[in-house]
């Protein structure tokens, strides 16, 4: 999601939503303020909006749709919600009818009475004609970034948004926090715990994220992998994207051959934020390919950065085998995925995790499967983060 105060324009909105693509594919919603609101929303990637989608107007806030992502707008408020709340399936919404019966009389006081009552993860960016304002979480599990843009400012998921725009003095919104253009006000004891897929999956190389850089923590995790896992074989083969960079350090710190044999089509959107396993599957099939080499009895370590149904691990590994591939060892930069997320993380139910019920390397395909542990995980990021899906609970629930 993004918000633009007092700097938005047609070139700069279509541009933040561009740069967030990458974080959900169902749809795209944006809201324009001048005296009155304006909404609009589209199914489908940005380049499938109509061409009028996009109008002038001081102020804009925007988001891309998929799981655990909301919009809600009416003729005076928009709500863009990224997490989730657990007493409610429709949270920006929720929040509105929040705001409508909170007692306080301005809009600041009425969101700082309300907030302890969002039981969940979230942060979530609300605009008026006049206002624009961010909440986040007292955990801080979902991210949000704010910078100085032009004569106004801006609000992003991902300092990578933030960058493309042009913002300057970039910072992140602490947890427990509402963000105005007059400065920040604590909400509660904020407790920080951010998500760790932002590190491993979700964030933009470019981003930052745990105040440290998404290109260097995904290269210390491939370099951590090549400490507890140090394979040998002919080629290591990253699962592209975000396996790419902890396949790189892996390779470079074993002295083995990266070899980037498996094509990503850039315009098949990401398998696992599908909002069916089924659609899951068929976007697995589609969106990776071969490339011709003579692999007959050729070894190879496949690296991808989490195991979570095994989708598209399954997909990668047969294409290999059929290749004539001789054996394939698949090696994950993060530790086995053992529980439902809760916060906002389309990670399903127990019987859905394919690291919750075993016999990964059957399922797969592969000769092996490897994991890096929790400790080296920890080690590697360096700072607090979200440990619940890697943590074996015996019901469905955090809470």
């Amino acid at each position: 999601m993004f918000g633009l105060f007092a700097c938005a324009t047609p070139a700069l909105a279509h541009q933040a939503l561009l740069s967030l693509q990458h974080r959900a594919q169902e749809g795209i919603a944006l809201a324009t303020a001048h005296t009155k609101l304006e909404f609009k929303r589209s199914c489908g990637l940005l380049s499938c909006a109509p061409k009028d989608f996009f109008t002038p107007a001081p102020h804009a806030l925007g988001q891309v749709l998929g799981a655990h992502h909301d919009f809600y707008a009416n003729n005076h408020l928009a709500i863009a919600f990224c997490g989730n709340l657990h007493h409610s399936t429709t949270p920006a919404k929720f929040i509105a009818k929040a705001l409508d019966r909170a007692q306080a009389t301005s809009l600041e006081a009425k969101l700082k009475e309300i907030t302890p009552t969002l039981k969940g993860a979230y942060a979530f960016l609300l605009l008026t004609p006049n206002r624009l304002i961010a909440v986040r979480d007292p955990f801080g599990y979902r991210p949000l970034f704010v910078g100085a843009l032009r004569s106004g400012f801006a609000l992003a998921s991902e300092t990578y948004t933030l960058q493309a725009l042009g913002v300057t003095d970039i910072q992140e919104i602490p947890p427990a926090t509402l963000y105005t253009k007059t400065g920040a006000m604590l909400l509660a004891r904020p407790t920080p715990r951010p998500c760790v897929f932002e590190a491993i999956y979700f964030s933009h190389p470019s981003s930052v994220v745990f105040g440290q850089s998404v290109y260097a923590m995904r290269t210390k995790l491939g370099q951590a992998l090549a400490q507890e896992h140090p394979l040998q074989a002919d080629f290591v083969v990253p699962i592209p994207n975000s396996g790419t960079l902890a396949a790189l350090a892996y390779a470079k710190e074993l002295g083995l051959d990266f070899a980037p044999l498996v094509s990503l089509n850039p315009y098949v959107g990401r398998s696992f934020i599908e909002s069916t396993q089924e659609s899951r599957q068929a976007k697995a099939r589609q969106k990776f390919s071969l490339v011709q080499e003579d692999l007959k009895g050729k070894d190879i370590i496949l690296i991808d950065d989490s195991l979570v149904r095994g989708t598209t691990s399954k997909v990668v590994v047969q294409m290999l085998k059929e290749a004539g591939a001789g054996r394939v060892y698949l090696l994950l930069s993060a530790a086995p995925i053992l529980s439902p997320c809760l916060w906002g993380i389309d990670i399903p139910a127990k019987n859905e995790l394919l690291s919750a019920q075993g016999g990964e390397a059957a399922y797969i395909g592969a000769d092996s499967v490897g994991f890096l542990s929790l400790n080296a995980l920890k080690a590697a990021i360096n700072a607090p983060f979200c440990q619940d899906c890697l943590i074996p609970k015996n019901k469905d629930s955090h809470v």
